[in-house]
């Protein structure tokens, strides 16, 4: 028996879902990612695996307090939704940075843009957003 198409709500879920992490990627969360940025490029690549948790900077395995962040907006969203865990079966944002830092005097910033692939039981969708950020070079990031 073919499988019935998803209807416009379902889609619209799906669609809101990947707006929503591409926004939260790149937004005041993404502020604390500087420290993982220190020893790399000024232009680069941040992964992050929202329902896994994992994040990458650069192909390079990395801790970043927004994986967590994200994986829980994941899990509270789907409750929120009353949408089953298994209606999300991956949530990956890539975001490309450019990094620019501050002369010591100056605030360090990075311009980030957030591309978030969802992909659901109503298929792949996906969402963007672009945002320019304060970076704070402490430790809470890695």
């Amino acid at each position: 028996m073919p499988k019935a198409r998803p209807t416009r709500r379902e889609r619209g879920f799906a669609l809101d879902f990947a707006n929503q992490l591409a926004q939260m990627a790149v937004g005041v969360e993404a502020m604390f990612v500087g420290s993982a940025l220190q020893r790399e490029p000024h232009v680069g690549v941040i992964e992050i695996d929202a329902v896994a948790r994992t994040a990458s900077v650069n192909g390079h395995s990395v801790e970043l307090a927004l994986a967590g962040y994200l994986n829980r907006w994941v899990i509270a969203e789907l409750e929120r939704k009353a949408l089953e865990r298994s209606w999300l079966s991956g949530a990956v944002v890539t975001i490309q940075y450019v990094w620019t830092p501050g002369n010591g005097h100056q605030t360090d910033w990075a311009e980030f843009t957030a591309v978030a692939q969802v992909t659901s039981t109503v298929g792949k969708t996906s969402g963007t957003f672009v945002n320019t950020q304060p970076l704070v070079m402490g430790k809470r990031s890695v």
